[in-house]
């Protein structure tokens, strides 16, 4: 791979792509790590968390549990009405309960995202009215703003046409929707937020595969008299390898085989707008609140390979291939034993906290500052080429970050033309399978990231760098006028 950067010929301001991040009710961190994850990656811009249902309010008995113990279940869950995911939920480890985890997360973010899940399958099933589910939830809700004033997003349901999550149909998870709209817009008018709520969804996983669920929602909601409009933020899911494992099985080849990661964050996009366009919906915020390169595995090199893919989205973002499409990775802090592929940060025996290859991918992009510089992208082969490398100059400081999305070792270039003549010091941050890599290597997962080469070098006007990259190895080169 070779790429060429133009030292002065600025395309426009960089923006950071990293303020959308995703908590977790299912490994639920300490409660200093929301404070702790701000202070390496900022201040979060929207951080999505969330309430259980059925944790809180006890359908059985009427009783509600404000500041309930996070991922208890109240009875053995082969009694249960119905599973959900009680199956791989873990009390939370670090004894954070419910009121702490919310607060917490609340006052290192500008806004939160509220996901609002379970009891889907009782009302659907006629064990748990309507009505009540509409009262429960604005219950809950409310509830919840009391604790965190700026929860500003309400998304009524997570992935909820998988049997963890519900099951249901087009059809069920309207009728589910309609109760949360009515319950958000009720608060809104009687309670005079000082930060009203938008209310939203509806999280398909793959909606590049399961389009007859993701369009028979929007047909619905298409139908319906209100007198708002019936719907302010739209949210999807992506999990790459899996969806394109699908479409290959599906009968779609070229794009399975032909497309990058990005092309298929661009055709979600375009079917999404097209179906708005078809059904006469307003168009509203659009988020990818889920989103990996990888499978959720316990496998500890596929942290290093979704690493890359956060690399590659969050750079097309930069670039503004995706619109307003924004991005939240899955997920600042999460069950190692099960999910080690998305997690950001691990927790030390010691109680400190470890950044994986994931969150130090995030690290380099949130550390930019400047002006984007004109670069050209060039590779053997690879669909995502364009997004392999971002270049940004604040002054005399020009950052680079580069990354091999492919399963091979590669020789990378970076070549920069238009450099002032002179001395140049260089810094590099290599993040691999050993170096900046705590979770398969001899990185510490200090956040300030490992310096691993500094040199000084010479430029008559054109540098060049070559460094040998392993597969879904990536870094920061950072070069300072002397």
């Amino acid at each position: 791979m070779k790429s060429v950067i133009f030292a002065n010929t600025r395309t426009g301001s960089y923006e950071d792509p990293t303020g959308y991040q995703n908590s977790t009710l299912r490994y639920v961190p300490p409660v200093d790590f929301p404070e702790y994850l701000a202070s390496t990656l900022g201040r979060a811009k929207i951080m999505r968390v969330w309430i259980t249902l059925d944790e809180y309010y006890d359908y059985k008995t009427g009783e509600k549990y404000p500041d309930y113990d996070i991922g208890r279940a109240r009875c053995p869950v082969k009694e249960m009405y119905y599973h959900y995911d009680w199956g791989r939920t873990v009390p939370a480890p670090s004894g954070t309960r419910f009121r702490d985890y919310l607060r917490s997360h609340s006052e290192n973010a500008d806004v939160l995202l509220l996901g609002v899940r379970r009891l889907e399958r009782e009302v659907s099933d006629g064990i748990i009215s309507y009505e009540k589910y509409t009262e429960i939830f604005s219950d809950a809700v409310d509830y919840c703003k009391s604790i965190a004033p700026n929860i500003k997003y309400i998304e009524c349901c997570n992935e909820p046409e998988l049997s963890s999550f519900g099951a249901l149909n087009s059809e069920e998870y309207y009728r589910i929707y309609m109760c949360a709209y009515r319950a958000v817009k009720e608060l809104n008018r009687t309670r005079g937020y000082d930060i009203p709520l938008l209310i939203g969804g509806d999280g398909v996983p793959s909606p590049l595969v399961r389009i007859d669920l993701w369009e028979g929602f929007l047909r619905l909601l298409s139908e319906t008299k209100t007198e708002d409009k019936p719907i302010d933020f739209y949210s999807y899911h992506h999990y790459d390898i899996g969806a394109r494992s699908n479409l290959l099985r599906m009968g779609f080849a070229r794009e399975s085989e032909e497309m990058g990661i990005v092309d298929r964050y661009r055709l979600i996009v375009e079917l999404h707008e097209r179906l708005l366009e078809k059904y006469g919906l307003p168009k509203a915020e659009l988020f990818m609140d889920e989103w990996g390169k990888a499978a959720a595995t316990n496998n500890k090199y596929d942290n290093l390979l979704n690493a890359t893919g956060n690399i590659l989205t969050m750079n097309a973002q930069v670039q503004g291939k995706l619109g307003d499409f924004k991005t939240f990775p899955w997920c600042t802090f999460h069950n190692p034993e099960l999910q080690i592929s998305y997690t950001q940060y691990t927790l030390r025996e010691d109680g400190s906290y470890a950044a994986t290859p994931n969150a130090l991918a995030l690290i380099m992009l949130h550390r930019l500052r400047g002006d984007i510089l004109r670069i050209h992208n060039t590779a053997f082969r690879g669909n995502d080429t364009r997004y392999r490398a971002l270049a940004v100059r604040d002054g005399d400081v020009i950052s680079v970050v580069v990354c091999n999305p492919r399963g091979v070792p590669e020789k990378c270039t970076i070549e920069i033309r238009e450099a002032e003549a002179g001395d140049w010091r260089v810094e590099e941050y290599m993040c691999n399978s050993d170096l900046n890599n705590c979770v398969t290597g001899s990185g510490s997962g200090a956040p300030e990231l490992e310096l691993t080469s500094s040199y000084e070098l010479m430029s008559g006007g054109c540098i060049s760098i070559e460094r040998e990259l392993e597969r879904d190895a990536f870094m920061l080169i950072r070069l300072r006028k002397a």
